[in-house]
């Protein structure tokens, strides 16, 4: 699948609470890239008084990695793969400021009925990720029909 198929088996699968719009930059055999154009709408306010930083909501940046994870299961399996979450684990590991976040997807393992990705969040134009996510997805292959 190209970038532009993909997102729109994903405007067309996925709830409308999932858009966020989000765009697919890169994709691989075994890794994807997806962007996420940020807005004012997804700061945080719980920052402290008079700190002046703003930080990114972290269920925005979990939608995210959960967006580009399902994204990379259907690059990876094929559009008509189903892939369901099966565990999700995210570590937040520095405060994302008010830039654009790219997920950065990794295929560790590409199972028959499970796929075992790992997904680093980057702020714009930074080296260092604010966020690392592990997930493992339950997949299926829908029956072959003979015609």
């Amino acid at each position: 699948m190209n970038a532009a198929e993909l997102e729109t088996l994903l405007r067309r699968e996925l709830s409308p609470v999932d858009h966020h719009g989000e765009i697919i930059e890169v994709i691989g055999d075994v890794h994807l890239k997806m962007r996420l154009p940020v807005l004012p709408n997804y700061m945080s306010k719980d920052m402290p008084p008079g700190s002046g930083q703003m930080m990114l909501s972290a269920p925005i940046m979990m939608g995210l990695a959960d967006t580009a994870m399902y994204a990379a299961i259907h690059a990876f399996y094929g559009a008509a793969a189903i892939g369901e979450i099966v565990n999700f684990n995210i570590s937040f590991m520095r405060v994302a400021g008010a830039k654009d976040i790219v997920a950065e997807v990794k295929l560790l393992r590409k199972g028959r009925k499970l796929a075992f990705l790992e997904t680093f969040l980057v702020a714009a134009g930074d080296t260092e990720a604010c966020a690392h996510v592990t997930a493992t997805y339950s997949v299926w292959q829908p029956a072959q029909q003979v015609g």
